[in-house]
């Protein structure tokens, strides 16, 4: 892909809100959408330069990919995106087993009785969900520092920032998913 900060018209840094990133999307919209005149091929270029750009770990893979280092996604994670697998695990585990047990109850009091479940599982799934977005922010907070020291001097830092923000964007959609689910079951769906 062509640089997506210059494409978007935006300075190259990490650490740069998602406000900043929809706002360049907007004005390059009206300008390359082929409603207003603009190619088909631009605004599909500007639409993908976009969506790499809010994901934190995709704009980090292409700053390393932009130095010339290799990205490799099998390096290490910080220990702190690590510690929170195994709870991100056991609630989703929890909400499966919920929801194959739901699908499986044979009478309406026996989904009934299952439903009851559903309010703790929501809070659990909230409660490692803020866990979850709490740590993508303190991993966010080391662009500045990557920006200031330039990404070929801290590639390998940002490698790791990126394994462990793949981890916990992957994470928060599966939280999502799951509490998707749950509202299914209070809507009858399961």
């Amino acid at each position: 892909m062509n640089d997506p900060f210059e494409i978007l018209e935006l300075p190259h840094g990490l650490a740069i809100s998602s406000e900043k990133i929809d706002e360049a999307y907007r004005d390059a919209s009206r300008r390359l959408h082929p409603d207003s005149g603009g190619e088909e091929d631009d605004f599909q270029e500007m639409a993908e330069a976009a969506e790499l750009l809010k994901s934190p770990s995709r704009r980090l893979r292409w700053a390393i990919e932009s130095t010339e280092s290799v990205w490799d996604s099998r390096g290490s994670v910080p220990r702190s995106v690590m510690d929170l697998f195994l709870p991100v695990a056991e609630v989703i585990q929890e909400v499966d087993q919920f929801e194959l047990e739901r699908g499986n109850a044979k009478s309406a009091l026996g989904r009934a009785v299952l439903d009851a479940r559903v309010p703790e599982l929501k809070r659990e799934l909230e409660d490692v969900l803020q866990r979850v977005s709490d740590e993508e922010a303190g991993l966010l907070e080391a662009f500045e520092d990557f920006d200031r020291r330039g990404w070929l001097e801290v590639a390998e830092q940002m490698g790791e920032v990126a394994r462990g923000l793949s981890f916990l964007e992957k994470w928060q959609r599966e939280i999502r998913a799951a509490t998707g689910k749950l509202f299914q079951a209070l809507l009858g769906g399961l």
